[in-house]
C-alpha cells in the first residue's frame, strides 16, 4: 500500500537507535525527506543517515537534547529551515535517567534524580511539541506520534516509577493536543511499545527467558522494532484521516493470568 508518505518532511527523535532508527529507515523506503536527532552518539546518527538515503529517502541529522530546551527548539528550527516545514513528527527520543540515584523505595529517591527524569521525558516533549506545532499546523496533513511505554499502564519494580509517570503524562498531553493542533488538522496520537525485539533479540533479556515471557502474552508474539515502525508510518500516513488522540499498544496483548 501507498502510504502517501514520499517527499513528506519528517523528523524523528532518537533516531540513531532502537525504534527511531527502525522508523527513520522505515520513512526512508516510502521515499521521504527524514530528519533524525541524537544526543551524543552523532557517528551512529549518521550512519543510520546513510541507511535512510540507500533505502531511497533523503537524510539531515541534527543534534537534540530533551532535558535542554534551547537544543530542542534550535534542532526544530534548522529541520523546518532545511526541508521547508514539518509533515510528521515522532517524539521518540528519551532520557532513562542514569543508575545512580535510582532507588527500589520511593522514599529513599532524591528529589532532583525525579526531577530530571519528569522534566526531560515530559517537559521535553511539550517543549517539542510547543515548537513543532507551527509547522504542523501549515501542513496538509500535519502529525504527531508520542512515544510512550507501556510502563506508564502497568508499572515496574526498580525504580521506575519517575519514568512510567513521566511517560504517563504524554497521555495526557495527548488528550489536550487533539483538541488544540486537531483544530487545524493535526492527528496526534501515542504509541506504546512493551518489550519490544530487535532482529528477533532483545538487548537484556537472554533467549531461554524472552521465549518464556513470549509463551506467557496473549499474542504468543512479542513485537519488533520494524512492527513499532511500520504502526507509526501508519499513524503518520496521510491515508490516516480518522485516528485521533488514540493509545495504541504495541505489546504482544495482555499477560495471561498465572
Amino acid at each position: 500500500m501507498d502510504l502517501g508518505l514520499k517527499d513528506a518532511a519528517v523528523l524523528v527523535t532518537g533516531g540513531s537507535s532502537g525504534i527511531g532508527r527502525a522508523t527513520a529507515i522505515a520513512y526512508g523506503r516510502e521515499g521521504a525527506r527524514v530528519a533524525i536527532t541524537y544526543n551524543s552518539q552523532k557517528d551512529a546518527a549518521e550512519a543510520v543517515a546513510e541507511e535512510i538515503e540507500e533505502a531511497g529517502g533523503t537524510a539531515y541529522v541534527v543534534q537534540l537534547d530533551l532535558s535542554t530546551p534551547d537544543t530542542i527548539a534550535a534542532a526544530v528550527a534548522a529541520t523546518v529551515e532545511h526541508w521547508g516545514g514539518l509533515d510528521a513528527v515522532v517524539a521518540n527520543a528519551v532520557d532513562w535517567g542514569g543508575h545512580d540515584g535510582r532507588t527500589a523505595k520511593i522514599e529513599d529517591a532524591a528529589p532532583e534524580w525525579w526531577t530530571a527524569i519528569v522534566r526531560a521525558n515530559l517537559e521535553g516533549n511539550m517543549h517539542l511539541a510547543q515548537q513543532v506545532a507551527p509547522a504542523l499546523r501549515r501542513s496538509e496533513h500535519g502529525r504527531l506520534v508520542l512515544v510512550s511505554t507501556d510502563l506508564a499502564e502497568r508499572g515496574m519494580g526498580g525504580g521506575a516509577w519517575a519514568y512510567g509517570a513521566a511517560k504517563a503524562g504524554l497521555h495526557g498531553l495527548a488528550a489536550s493536543l487533539q483538541h488544540d493542533l486537531g483544530a487545524d488538522g493535526v492527528l496526534v496520537n501515542v504509541v506504546l511499545p512493551g518489550i519490544t525485539l530487535e532482529n528477533g533479540e532483545h538487548r537484556i533479556i537472554p533467549r531461554p527467558a524472552l521465549d518464556k515471557i513470549t509463551a506467557e502474552f496473549t499474542a504468543r508474539h512479542l513485537p519488533d522494532v520494524s512492527e513499532l515502525a511500520d504502526a507509526i508510518l501508519f499513524l503518520t500516513s496521510p491515508r490516516t484521516k480518522a485516528v485521533q488522540g488514540q493509545l495504541l499498544r504495541i505489546t504482544g496483548g495482555n499477560l495471561m493470568p498465572s
